[in-house]
């Protein structure tokens, strides 16, 4: 009789850890669907407060466990990549990471939030007319020290001016800081080479959220705005 019940209560043990063991297995399963509705979830609010958003954006919610996150309400960080038309149809890149992510009553808020937009070199391909024309033919590129390097043709020789971009409030100013042509120095600060910058700015619009830029920057995809906001309200 001892052992008819000390065989039953090992089997009891048995399926008792196996079931323990079947839902642990489950949880992070259980976890990651979670996290993949709430992202899709999230996107989708987002596209439908942002007009300007062409497509869905990417959400990634980074928290673990997610479910335990989800029932306090708060998660660490959410990144955010989208693509984005300006008023001008100019294509936009958008990168924005939000930390301190609350939600309640299916509203969300974040603490802060630092955000990038790329645009490609070809939306400020009208730099530099240099006597010839509004500045068509010229190839942009990032130079080595992350600023704006400008390569045109003049009367069939090769003209290289590198421009530093700054940021003054909510105004872009391309300053030119050196310049060869034909294979020569020229003084980037001379009547021809500054003048062809003259009134050259970029005012950057209104952004999301409250967002208000910090920096520009120059890298391979194009020109970089910085820019930053607290206590931003996603949906």
């Amino acid at each position: 009789m001892i052992r008819v019940l000390a065989a039953h209560g090992r089997r009891r043990l048995l399926w008792t850890s196996l079931a323990l063991t079947a839902v642990l297995a489950a949880l992070p399963l259980a976890d990651r669907i979670a996290v993949a509705a709430a992202e899709a979830r999230l996107a989708g609010r987002i596209a439908d407060r942002q007009k300007a958003l062409a497509g869905t954006p990417q959400v990634s919610i980074d928290a673990f466990p997610f479910l335990l996150s989800a029932a306090e309400g708060t998660f660490p960080r959410v990144a955010v990549r989208a693509d984005a038309v300006t008023a001008e149809g100019q294509p936009v890149q958008a990168s924005v990471e939000l930390r301190g992510v609350t939600g309640k009553a299916g509203a969300y808020t974040a603490a802060t939030a630092d955000a990038r937009f790329t645009v490609p070199f070809g939306s400020f391909g009208s730099l530099g007319s240099f006597g010839d024309g509004p500045g068509e033919g010229a190839s942009l590129s990032a130079d080595a020290e992350g600023r704006l390097r400008i390569d045109r043709e003049v009367l069939g020789l090769p003209l290289t001016v590198v421009a530093e971009l700054r940021l003054t409030g909510r105004t872009i100013t391309p300053v030119p800081v050196a310049a060869s042509f034909a294979g020569r120095p020229v003084d980037p600060a001379g009547p021809r080479v500054a003048g062809a910058f003259a009134g050259r700015e970029r005012t950057v619009p209104e952004l999301p959220a409250g967002l208000t830029p910090t920096g520009i920057s120059v890298g391979d995809a194009g020109v970089t705005l910085h820019a930053r906001a607290e206590g931003v309200r996603l949906a």
